[in-house]
């Protein structure tokens, strides 16, 4: 008998005890699991950079996206969720391991570690689950652009977390990817990059070549490939992480068209912004402009931007929809419980900013919506739409309570199972945010934010911004200077001071909150020990 088929025997052994005597509880890798006779399936859709308003359930009108819609009103919206650190790699890490920045370790854009000691897959690979994951996991130190290893000097299995499979598709310059591997095979005479856009271009391209080409398409038809074969009567976790809607924007042309006579809204500009970031216009070079994570660069550029960010939204959402279709297939949507969430969003030229890694709703803000499965009995209202903070962090110990396994009490991330049951009196109050230096020195930013106010602070300058979300859902005023708000401002900025006093005089010192020019890019709870050796310097995509 071999290693593994032990292993899963010794897993098929501990279904017949749960089968005769009902839950049991042991020990795997040091966290205590309490299986369920009936684990659900779990299906994780995870595209990159999708901000949490551009969806149609949130009834903006902004985007076409019936299937995820249809996902929403068969499960529940959760209308204030975020991304803690809204770049790639900090907001993965936080979703492994479900827990926040600090307490994961990573403060900014720099690799998540090979290993952790909680880690999704690996979690519920323990539980009993077959762990498959297809398109852009961001695993790999690897940035488009710069020198930091050759990617076929990367082995795979190094970066695996627990994954049993992996099919990757990380975007054009990781040609070890099974999606440009594959590409290769069956377009041998095409262009990998059909319209010649950069992986950071806010322009738009048409895609020129069939659908099932598209990186978009070749994600779900890997993750339906894979629920067809699935015969077996353990239950699976599903990754389907799409690479789009992040640039390059290159949806098909049908899709383009829907949009071309769409109402689109312009950029939202606060006198703030327009005062700190309206003047960075005059860039020399177009390429430079097009690819500048701030400036104001005029309306034709914001909407075609946003024409191609919409229309790889809408291409998503239709491959979504055969994800939907696979599953009903089969037999298994009733027993499938679905998550679909996002690393950051794209600020899209609001504020005259574009990407992420800033704290405002269009960078920060994630969609996160939950569809339960009939077999888990849930007597819960669907369609709902839940208004408490929620973030990445809480995504793992939502999967672990579905699946049977114990949280580990270190996890400051919790399930989101309780809020859909209606169970709302322990939830946060308050949700930490925050992000060290990122495109240029000044942009490194701690923030609060409850049921109402969003607090940041600025550590380079010792810029304080105070936005009221209730009556200022695009942050257009800074109520950080108004006089009337001096007392509010005062009590936001003594919970930064209480946020942070533990981590030591580098954050606050003699009970103020310290300006620094040093940037933190790691807390003391990262295991430096799985740094990727490989690296030799950082860059951003």
């Amino acid at each position: 008998m071999t290693k593994n088929s032990f292993i899963f025997g010794e897993l098929h052994l501990r279904y017949i005890v749960l089968f005769v005597f009902g839950a049991t509880i042991f020990s795997i890798n040091g966290y205590s699991q309490n299986l369920k006779r009936n684990q659900p399936n779990i299906v994780f859709i995870f595209p990159d950079q999708l901000r949490s308003d551009y969806i149609g359930v949130e009834g903006n009108n902004i985007a076409y996206t019936p299937n995820i819609d249809r996902i929403a009103n068969e499960g529940a919206l959760f209308s204030r969720a975020y991304s803690a650190s809204p770049t790639c790699l900090p907001a993965r890490a936080a979703l492994i391991t479900g827990m926040g920045p600090w307490k994961n370790g990573l403060l900014s854009y720099a690799p998540i570690a090979t290993k952790y000691k909680y880690e999704m897959p690996q979690m519920l690979r323990d539980a009993g689950y077959y762990t498959f994951a297809t398109g852009k996991l961001h695993f790999k130190p690897i940035g488009s652009g710069a020198l930091i290893v050759k990617p076929d000097e990367l082995d795979n299995s190094k970066f695996m977390h627990g994954f049993h499979e992996i099919k990757l598709c990380e975007g054009w310059g990781h040609p070890q990817n099974a999606y440009n591997i594959w590409f290769k095979e069956n377009a041998p005479n095409l262009e990998i990059d059909g319209t010649g856009l950069g992986p950071t271009d806010h322009r738009t391209g048409i895609y020129p070549y069939s659908d099932e080409l598209h990186p978009t398409a070749w994600t779900a038809n890997q993750a339906i490939e894979f629920i067809d074969s699935q015969s077996s009567k353990e239950p699976f976790f599903l990754k389907i992480a799409f690479h789009r809607p992040h640039p390059p924007f290159d949806p098909p042309k049908r899709w383009l068209d829907f949009y071309k006579d769409r109402e689109i809204p312009k950029a939202i500009v606060g006198n703030w912004s327009e005062e700190k970031y309206g003047g960075f216009n005059d860039i020399p070079s177009p390429s430079e402009q097009l690819n500048a994570p701030r400036g104001n660069f005029g309306d034709s550029i914001v909407r075609d931007s946003r024409e191609g960010y919409l229309a790889a939204i809408s291409f998503l959402d239709e491959q979504i929809g055969h994800v939907l279709t696979s599953l009903e297939r089969n037999g298994v949507l009733e027993n499938t419980l679905i998550v679909i969430s996002s690393d950051h969003g794209d600020m899209m030229g609001d504020h005259h900013l574009w990407r992420k890694s800033y704290p405002y709703e269009g960078s920060a803000g994630v969609p996160m919506i939950i569809r339960w499965p009939e077999s888990l009995g849930i007597k819960a209202n669907r369609g709902q739409v839940i208004k408490e903070l929620v973030e990445l962090r809480d995504i793992l110990p939502t999967f672990l309570e579905v699946a049977g396994v114990d949280i580990p009490s270190e996890m400051d991330g919790m399930s989101m199972m309780p809020l859909i049951n209606g169970k709302k009196k322990r939830w946060r109050k308050v949700l930490d945010m925050e992000h060290g230096q990122c495109y240029w020195k000044e942009n490194s930013w701690t923030a609060l934010t409850d049921n109402r106010y969003k607090y940041i602070y600025y550590s380079v300058t010792g810029e304080e911004q105070l936005f009221d979300l209730e009556k200022d859902s695009g942050e257009k005023k800074n109520l950080a200077g108004i006089s009337r708000y001096k007392n509010i401002l005062a009590k936001w900025r003594q919970r930064m001071v209480d946020h942070l006093s533990d981590r030591g005089e580098d954050w606050v010192k003699d009970g103020k909150l310290v300006i620094r020019d040093e940037n933190i890019v790691f807390s003391p709870n990262y295991p430096k020990e799985y740094y990727p050796k490989e690296i030799k310097n950082e860059s951003f995509n």
